[in-house]
């Protein structure tokens, strides 16, 4: 009877439990020593860990977002590499069409809180970001109050050092409301390549902890687990006659009950725009 119990109860817990199948879609290169390498997009299946490729037509793809059944993602014209087009990929028959204009840059979101710079609500929590102060709510009582203040900066030409102004810039409940993922502007960050600090704080022990620098993360959905992009790098490519430098960065995956980080990709390569795709089935 005990045993019957058991196994009911597992399998209404598993019932019960926030499940979500589909991939990730990101911009890939897999440079050549030689010849010319174009950013394709390819998958990556959380689930097993399969990696697939699902372009591979001469044009970088940037920026792959599904929409429906279309893979929608940018790709810069090869003669004007300012006239930047959208472009649609149906993945069940591998064609691709162009669309239009490539879409306008979005302006920031508001917070959605008066008085919060960056606000994340989930159930009762709210996480209330402003500079670097981070305060934490349940149902309209603060629980916790944090000041993430880690950098510090040269503040003249003697080698002093002072506080940086990097402030908190997203922030993100898993859906069980156990995590709160917090991104801070990185003190590498700059216009041509972004870059966050990320934390992460445990709600069962109230404590904040660094996850990693990043050029982007967000939560698998369904999972307490992170999919986050290393900052750019320069890797040596050698090949013909004399070694070049390359763009590098690859996909990582977070684990908070671990503390770790395990590589999605490795290699010479170029993993970049990483988004979460449902699956259609």
């Amino acid at each position: 009877m005990k045993n019957r119990l058991q196994r009911v109860t597992s399998l209404v817990l598993l019932l019960c439990a926030p499940l979500s199948f589909g991939d990730v879609i990101f911009s890939r290169r897999v440079y050549k020593e030689n010849g010319v390498s174009y950013q394709q997009i390819w998958s990556w299946k959380p689930t097993d860990g399969t990696l697939k490729a699902l372009t591979e037509s001469p044009r970088d793809h940037y920026e792959p977002r599904c929409d429906g059944r279309v893979i929608k993602f940018t790709s810069p014209s090869p003669d004007v590499t300012e006239d930047v087009r959208l472009w649609g990929l149906h993945p069940a028959t591998g064609e691709e069409r162009a669309i239009g204009p490539a879409p306008e840059e979005k302006a920031e979101p508001v917070s959605g809180s008066p008085g919060c710079a960056r606000f994340a609500k989930r159930g009762d929590l709210q996480a209330c970001a402003n500079d670097e102060t981070l305060v934490l709510s349940r149902s309209g009582k603060q629980i916790g109050r944090y000041q993430i203040q880690v950098n510090t900066c040269p503040i003249d030409n003697h080698g002093s050092l002072g506080r940086c102004e990097t402030p908190i810039r997203s922030l993100a409940w898993t859906e069980d409301r156990k995590w709160l993922l917090i991104g801070e502007q990185g003190l590498h960050d700059g216009s041509g390549q972004r870059q966050d600090d990320y934390y992460l704080l445990n709600l069962a022990t109230m404590k904040i902890s660094m996850m990693a620098s990043a050029e982007t993360a967000f939560w698998l959905p369904g999972r307490d687990q992170i999919v986050y992009v290393t900052p750019q790098g320069l890797a040596a490519l050698r090949g013909g006659r004399s070694k070049r430098y390359v763009w590098a960065q690859q996909l990582m995956l977070f684990d908070p009950l671990k503390g770790a980080s395990a590589a999605v990709t490795s290699g010479l390569t170029n993993n970049i725009d990483p988004s979460w795709c449902e699956s259609s089935k």
